[in-house]
């Protein structure tokens, strides 16, 4: 009767002792994941920054400076991997991860598939040359706030707008009356990417519009298919056309910007100090970028002219007149894209 009993009292026991540390099969899993998530808080966390950048552009040297301060004032909680190159993906499919939350930051180019608002960061003359940059994009701009709230929609976190530098035309014909806006420059055909605002500019400044898949242009101005192109920074038209083209205007239509961009769902599960120093880390970068983009444009124009590309510029009369005509021309056809309300807060902040 003893035995019995002892081994009776020794499964009680063992139940018991089963039922206290989460031995029954759904209380054991919850436990574990729930301490488990305790423990994990506020100690590392591992995120992922793709962008399409190569590791000799200039936007891949900011990352690497926004991966270095990151991890040195995090004090190591923050770990930041760089993927170049799209390696994780085109730039379309980089930013529905975004959304979805299994990618957590990027420097990437924005479609407007999503949301046609998106258009707006292509508003021509949204700003007022280099100097105009942080007021037409940066954190206190109108344009900041409202592209923040189109990508909030999206569960995606604006962190910054990167400009590379700010569009001209690049032609393999001299363009006659190139400075007049009034001027009939039709017999000029002008490669435009298949976007709808800049084939609409380009009509409006006077010039005939063609579309011409990138890849093809630089054989289709060097064969006289057209006889220039808008779509370049003066660094692009000096790294990648200077064979082709023998005119460069700095007409300054658009400022070439992508985005820093952040999941909402990623930024969330971060502690409020790492949230800032995310925050402020590539916000300082993306107002880098404006004075970079000067800087580097201003270089690109010198080396065309030392390669014999001749840089027909134009007075600050001559640009007011031009962003004046496409203010007035060009951005009602705009209202479509990107909405009346935007379109009218856009107007009210370039007053």
């Amino acid at each position: 009767m003893k035995k019995v009993l002892s081994m009776a009292l020794v499964a009680v026991m063992t139940i018991g002792l089963l039922a206290g540390c989460g031995g029954g099969k759904e209380p054991a899993s919850q436990d574990s994941s729930e301490k488990a998530a305790v423990e994990n808080t506020g100690e590392t966390y591992e995120l992922r920054l793709a962008t399409h950048y190569n590791q000799e552009h200039l936007g891949y040297a900011a990352l690497e400076r926004i991966k270095e301060k990151l991890e040195t004032e995090s004090n190591g909680q923050l770990k930041i991997t760089l993927y170049p190159s799209s390696q994780l993906g085109d730039y379309t499919l980089t930013f529905q991860e975004l959304s979805e939350g299994t990618i957590d930051l990027a420097l990437i180019p924005i479609p407007s598939e999503y949301d046609t608002r998106l258009e707006m960061n292509f508003v021509p003359y949204l700003f007022d040359g280099y100097d105009g940059l942080e007021k037409g994009f940066g954190k206190d701009s109108y344009f900041f706030g409202k592209y923040t709230e189109i990508m909030g929609d999206l569960n995606i976190k604006l962190l910054g707008m990167y400009v590379e530098g700010l569009i001209g035309f690049g032609f393999a014909e001299e363009p006659k009356n190139y400075n007049d806006v009034n001027a009939n420059k039709q017999d000029l055909l002008v490669r435009a990417p298949a976007i709808e605002v800049y084939n609409l500019v380009t009509q409006d400044m006077g010039f005939s519009a063609t579309t011409i898949p990138y890849g093809d242009l630089y054989t289709a101005m060097q064969t006289g298919v057209c006889d220039g192109w808008i779509g370049g920074t003066p660094q692009l038209n000096y790294s990648d056309f200077r064979d082709v083209i023998k005119y460069y205007v700095p007409y300054n239509v658009f400022a070439e910007n992508i985005g820093f961009l952040m999941s909402q769902k990623v930024y969330d599960t971060l502690p409020a100090d790492l949230q800032t120093l995310i925050t402020d880390t590539f916000m300082e970068e993306s107002v880098n970028s404006f004075a970079t983009a000067k800087e580097g444009d201003e270089q690109a124009i010198k080396d065309m002219e030392d390669y014999g590309i001749t840089i027909l510029e134009l007075t600050d009369e001559e640009l007011a007149a031009y962003k004046e005509h496409v203010i007035e021309v060009t951005w009602p056809k705009l209202a479509n894209n990107i909405g009346e309300d935007t379109l009218q807060g856009l107007i009210d902040a370039n007053k």
